[in-house]
Parts: structure tokens; C-alpha cells; sequence
């Protein structure tokens, strides 16, 4: 098949399947698990676990920080301004990839904009999970589709 037909149909695929799977658990933003798999699967194998990876930890270090900023700090522009700028000390002293810190960032402004701060721990929650959804379902459509010789 032609690169040029193989990699939209690849996309598609993952974000099909990553949809499907995250609306079966009835996640409530199930649009969050496409989003994760067309970010991973429009690289190759290695480079989609390179970025797989940095938007895995990225997330999860914002969902967890968001979560306690809203559970510790009523919410306004000063915290959250502060709260990104904690994430960003912990990716870069972490000596993390500066792209796992842009996911985080994301991640971290979904949450604490999430008009219900009562559940935020769950809201955290099942951001990560929509995330970590359509990462393996990417990797995986990128393991089994069938590779293209090069001509």
C-alpha cells in the first residue's frame, strides 16, 4: 500500500479504535483518547514510544499537579499561572523533554478548568486514563499495520 494511502488509514484507525474503546468505559471526555492516539501514531514505531512516553509522563505530572492545585488552593489565574510554572521546574529539573512539559501544560489546564472542582481527583483521573488509551491503542495499530517496502 502507498505511504500516502497507509498513513492517513493508520491515523484514522488508531483514532477509531481509541474512541471506541474510551466511549465502551463510558469515559466522560472520550474525545481525549483520539487526541493521544493521532499525536503518537503520526510517527513511526520508535519515534511514536519516544513521544508516547513524554506525553505519558507529561500528563500524569499535570493531572497531579492540577489536581492539587485545585485541592489545595482555590482557583484563579495566579495559582494556575504558579502551577504551570511548577510543572515546568519539575519537567526541567527532571531533565525531562521539553515536549512532556507542553502535554503536562495541556493536561494540567483541562483539569483545573474542569467546571466541577468537587471530583477532581477523578476528573485527574480519567484524563490520564483518555491519555494512556490512545497511546496504546496508537503503538499497537503502529506495531501491527503492515509495514511498506521502500522502493
Amino acid at each position: 500500500m502507498n505511504s500516502l494511502i497507509s498513513s492517513p488509514l493508520r491515523v484514522a484507525v488508531a483514532a477509531v479504535l481509541s474512541m471506541a474503546l474510551a466511549e465502551a468505559l463510558h469515559l466522560p471526555d472520550a474525545y481525549w483518547a483520539p487526541i493521544s492516539a493521532i499525536v503518537c501514531s503520526l510517527d513511526a514505531l520508535e519515534d511514536a514510544s519516544k513521544t508516547a512516553r513524554r506525553r505519558l509522563i507529561g500528563t500524569f505530572l499535570g493531572v497531579v499537579i492540577a489536581a492539587f492545585q485545585i485541592y489545595l488552593t482555590p482557583y484563579n489565574l495566579i495559582n494556575y499561572g504558579l502551577a504551570i510554572a511548577l510543572l515546568g521546574l519539575v519537567c526541567s529539573t527532571s531533565k525531562l523533554h521539553s515536549s512532556a512539559f507542553r502535554f503536562g501544560a495541556i493536561a494540567l489546564t483541562v483539569v483545573v478548568t474542569e467546571p466541577n472542582h468537587a471530583e477532581v481527583w477523578m476528573t485527574a483521573a480519567t484524563r490520564f486514563v483518555d491519555v494512556a488509551i490512545g497511546i496504546v491503542v496508537a503503538l499497537l495499530v503502529i506495531l501491527f499495520w503492515p509495514r511498506i517496502r521502500e522502493i
